[in-house]
């Protein structure tokens, strides 16, 4: 009888890796993302950690002026590891790297920082004046299998941070719900040019509030970039957080000034789903839930962020032309770069 244990089928994973690395090499070699996704994300997935969930990994994390290449966090919504991930083959020993993990821990508070290029696995735990040496150098080429998954089980492996009565996804998907709600008590707001209780004129009915105004449509990179305000159509300005956020009011606002938009509605990202279904996304996808056409329909929002521009102008194009006063835009807290 043979029996399969889970670090023995952590190790096929470890293989798959090494063989995928050298069958892609050229591509890897000179593409971070690729090197990301084909390396580095296959261990995490192993390890419990949804990347497709920003509850739980969050990618290109801005800490401190700088950006990581995926914060994990804990069921409390604490950083507890930083992963930064570099084009396979580069040389891990540059000081310049090494300094900005400095940085990054400082700045974080985070003790366990690993870099990486998918194969060789620097961990860092104590970082002092002069100590530029890694605390444990993993490598995919040089080491058994099983001693490395046994080393990402002990210290990588995502049990450590959420115990399993935590639901994962059910807390992602009340957070989803939760910002959509306040998304649309702000439009709420907004549109009523209410007057405060100072008796001066809200900010909705002065002029020139948005004077940096940049229309969605004019974007053409929205990578590491933050939105703060959105103005609708119909001129109203809503502040937002996140190009999520962005989303959500576009396909919440559309749905209510069109009742005849044909569910479902498929998205324009060129993934195989739709934008609203019907049918509630599978496990570890964000999204959000609301009424339409006396139905429960589900919103998808797990898009980075030209994506989500780009489904925005999508939905949009439902709006009545006689219900179009302005074109959708935004003004940015952080500008593109």
């Amino acid at each position: 009888m043979t029996i399969k244990s889970p670090l023995a089928n952590f190790t096929t994973i470890l293989g798959q890796v090494l063989d995928a690395a050298e069958l892609y090499q050229d591509t890897l070699q000179v593409n971070e993302s690729s090197t990301r996704a084909v390396l580095i994300d296959p261990i995490l997935r192993t390890l419990g950690w949804d990347t497709g969930n920003p509850y739980m990994v969050e990618v290109e994390k801005m800490i401190e002026k700088g950006r990581v290449d995926y914060a994990l966090y804990d069921v409390n919504r604490e950083i507890k590891i930083i992963i930064e991930a570099k084009k396979l083959g580069t040389n891990l020993n540059e000081k310049e790297t090494y300094l900005s993990l400095v940085k990054y821990a400082f700045a974080s508070g985070v003790s366990d920082i690993f870099l990486t290029d998918g194969l060789i696995w620097h961990h860092f735990t104590e970082f002092s004046p002069g100590n530029h040496d890694p605390s444990n150098i993993l490598s995919l080429k040089e080491m058994p299998h099983v001693e490395i998954a046994a080393y990402f089980v002990q210290r990588l492996d995502a049990a450590r941070y959420w115990p399993e009565e935590k639901n994962v996804d059910q807390l992602s998907q009340n957070v989803s719900q939760l910002e959509k709600e306040i998304n649309r008590i702000l439009l709420d707001l907004s549109k009523s040019k209410q007057v405060d209780l100072t008796g001066e004129e809200s900010i909705d009915n002065r002029e020139d509030i948005t004077p940096n105004l940049i229309k969605l449509s004019d974007i053409g990179n929205a990578t590491r970039s933050k939105p703060s305000l959105l103005q609708l159509p119909d001129g109203t300005s809503v502040p937002v957080n996140s190009w999520t956020d962005v989303l959500s009011q576009c396909c919440s606002y559309t749905l209510e000034h069109n009742p005849n938009i044909p569910i479902p509605y498929k998205d324009a990202a060129g993934k195989k789903v739709n934008l609203i279904a019907l049918t509630r996304p599978p496990r570890g996808v964000t999204y959000y839930e609301d009424e339409y056409q006396r139905k429960q329909i589900f919103v998808y929002t797990n898009y980075d962020s030209n994506n989500c521009i780009r489904n925005s102008l999508h939905i949009l194009e439902q709006i009545p032309n006689d219900l179009i006063k302005s074109d959708a835009s935004v003004v940015f807290s952080k500008q593109i770069k």
